[in-house]
């Protein structure tokens, strides 16, 4: 019967010892693996989307500005060869030129009309309002126009076309004529730096004649 009774206490002193122990053992690796990894996941931050990159600005296009040169002093032989000399230029850069009359008159018209019996048939409605020194035009670059009068000054003209107005005839306007035998001058435009340069050059034929700057019309 003792060796019934040191068995069993044996028995329950390794099983007290087993459960004291136990607090001391090793945890599994892979436990502790799996807690540190859950760790770093919760603290990495989002990664953020890379910023599109800009659009290239493109250039701002340089627009050049206009200058306009009258060119006076020609007489008429010296007028008639730098014309030619213009025309050729204005191949080779980007400009243009009109011939200005040194002195005018101012023509109140009443603008052509489709056919001759329509113009005739107009000049019979002036007539009869009163209006007299009117005639139809047979020039071809008015012709069927009715001319009202030649006058010195727009001052002379601005008051023929209110003294129509009173008559009932409105729809007259103002044209700009050279005076017979006038002369004339350039007025030359562009927006190419080096057209002043090629313009000098042609002046020193002509030294009698003057170039100079000035505002562009509008």
């Amino acid at each position: 019967m003792k060796w019934l009774a040191w068995s069993l206490l044996l028995l329950n002193l390794a099983v007290a010892g087993w459960f004291v122990s136990r607090d001391y053992w090793p945890r599994e690796a892979t436990a502790q693996h799996a807690a540190m990894n859950v760790d770093r996941l919760s603290l990495r931050s989002p990664t953020a989307p890379a910023p599109a990159p800009a659009a290239p600005s493109s250039p701002v296009p340089v627009v050049a500005e206009a200058f306009c040169v009258e060119w006076r002093g020609l007489n008429p032989e010296e007028f008639v060869q730098v014309r030619e000399q213009l025309k050729s230029l204005t191949g080779q850069r980007v400009m243009s030129f009109t011939e200005v009359p040194l002195n005018t008159r101012r023509w109140v018209i009443f603008p052509p009309l489709p056919s001759a019996e329509s113009a005739e048939s107009k000049l019979k409605e002036l007539t009869a309002a009163g209006v007299q020194d009117a005639f139809v035009v047979k020039d071809a670059v008015w012709r069927n126009a009715i001319s009202l009068g030649l006058f010195a000054n727009d001052e002379a003209a601005g008051r023929r076309v209110r003294e129509l107005e009173s008559k009932g005839v409105l729809g007259t306007r103002v044209e700009v004529l050279p005076r017979q035998g006038t002369g004339f001058y350039f007025v030359i435009r562009s927006e190419d730096p080096d057209a002043l340069k090629s313009l000098g050059e042609i002046r020193q034929a002509h030294p009698n004649s003057q170039q100079s700057r000035v505002a562009c019309p509008s």
